[in-house]
């Protein structure tokens, strides 16, 4: 990737807009992890934690099992392991009993996910273990953390998403990808719709309330009419939620070196002609992948940062689990991380034989600057509906954002923002562009840091 020096160098390479990558990564969360090394000196978590506000936290319980690898999948996550599950609660009991006492005090959970890997490869008795020690040894309120919980089709059996229901769970994410057997199959996944169809009417006779499903467009052999039709069959279930991702091949995945997904401009066609439509439907975009169902008023509203009192602009996540990455307004720190089998397995084992003492420091993240601070800001706020606060950007650091981020004056020169009021968002042309306009607030040596990270 071209470093960009100043915005004449910018716009002399890419034109009057983003036409250059326009699908470059996914910037869900910044810095990178390929900016985290090791932490010189250590982080002693107590003393960190209670210098932090912590009224309104997101807590993240990572599960690092699935009972397949998806081709496309470059997440921390181990295909089996059963025999490893007991042991990986019992060590993820010895981490939450020492972050109970580093964030001892006013100590509230406005979001709770369980992610992995696949959560829900735990058995009913593992998960409902794993519910009780996050309510007991935490103090964490299961209902009102609004908690999500992501799952495949294959493990959504029905004891397992009625105990989710009985536990307070909010949310249930699940990975269909495609309704087209061929789609999914291109992309290593050894996945039949009927499964899928399944799993979602168990979800729905559970009776969870929020219903999410994930897509992904840009996959081999996939048409416009082939991903038209994977939407419109995820919408005859009226998911409160959908996610719709581009397809991207990374390094050390299945599908590295074997297959290519679309053009972007297949991919483009497929984002506005789903965008198009979900509007047509009553959606609302909450970013370029999230679109959610207006809720009725009588109900409990989405899961969305609009409504659930943390905002990702201010920090605040605490991670628990092997690969779960924490975030504080200064440092954020996570277990090292691999995406290759036999690294990631010494990892994991490695981290399974940890004890309480090893949970008490971070050894491995990054300490952010002002100038990572700042971008973090202002990244987070603009992939989003929610915008850039510019009255809150410069209260906080002091600086208006176009002073501290000039890349804020190329974008606005390209037509990609709006202005409400004092806030500034990404117009629905900027917010289609999410993947290379996240990558562009970057600063220098976070792009280089990614472009190395890449390379590995």
């Amino acid at each position: 990737m071209r470093e960009f020096n100043d915005q004449a160098e910018t716009r002399a390479v890419l034109g009057s807009g983003f036409n250059f990558r326009p699908y470059h990564a996914y910037s869900y969360s910044y810095p990178h992890k390929s900016a985290y090394g090791p932490l010189e000196p250590v982080v002693d978590l107590r003393e960190l934690w209670q210098t932090e506000e912590r009224g309104s936290l997101f807590l993240y319980v990572h599960i690092p099992f699935c009972e397949m690898r998806c081709g496309f999948c470059n997440l921390f996550t181990r295909v089996g392991g059963e025999h490893l599950h007991e042991r990986y609660l019992d060590t993820l009991e010895r981490q939450l009993d020492v972050m109970a006492d580093s964030t001892e005090g006013e100590r509230s959970f406005s979001r709770l996910a369980i992610g992995g890997g696949t959560p829900t490869v735990l058995d009913v008795g593992q998960l409902d273990r794993l519910f009780t020690m996050l309510r007991d040894r935490l103090g964490v309120d299961v209902y009102s953390a609004r908690a999500a919980v992501e799952t495949s089709p294959k493990t959504s059996t029905r004891d397992r998403l009625a105990l989710l229901r009985d536990c307070g769970v909010h949310r249930v994410s699940i990975g269909v990808q495609s309704f087209v057997d061929a789609e999914v199959q291109s992309i290593g996944r050894p996945q039949q719709a009927i499964e899928a169809h399944s799993a979602i009417r168990r979800i729905r006779d559970v009776g969870i309330p929020c219903l999410n499903v994930d897509l992904i467009y840009g996959q081999p052999g996939q048409t416009l009419a082939s991903w038209m039709y994977s939407l419109e069959t995820a919408l005859e279930y009226e998911p409160e939620e959908l996610f719709l991702y581009p397809l991207y091949v990374r390094p050390n995945t299945g599908i590295a070196g074997k297959t290519s997904r679309g053009g972007d401009d297949h991919l483009r066609q497929c984002y506005e002609s789903a965008r198009e439509h979900l509007l047509k439907c009553g959606y609302e975009q909450f970013s370029m992948r999230c679109f959610t169902k207006a809720a009725p008023q009588t109900s409990m509203p989405n899961d969305s940062e609009a409504t659930s009192g943390f905002s990702c602009q201010e920090d605040g996540m605490l991670g628990l689990g092997c690969g779960a990455r924490s975030y504080t307004s200064n440092v954020h720190y996570s277990s090292p991380f691999a995406v290759q089998k036999t690294v990631l397995a010494g990892i994991l084992d490695s981290w399974i034989n940890q004890r309480e003492s090893d949970f008490k420091i971070a050894s491995w993240g990054i300490r952010l600057d002002e100038e990572e601070r700042r971008r973090r800001f202002a990244i987070q706020s603009l992939l989003n509906r929610t915008g850039l606060d510019r009255h809150a950007f410069s209260t906080r650091f002091g600086v208006e954002p176009h002073l501290a981020i000039p890349e804020l004056d190329a974008l606005a020169s390209w037509s990609y923002l709006e202005e409400d009021g004092d806030v500034l968002r990404l117009n629905p042309e900027g917010m289609g562009l999410s993947d290379a306009i996240g990558p562009f607030l970057y600063s220098a040596k976070s792009r280089a840091r990614l472009e190395e990270f890449t390379r590995v």
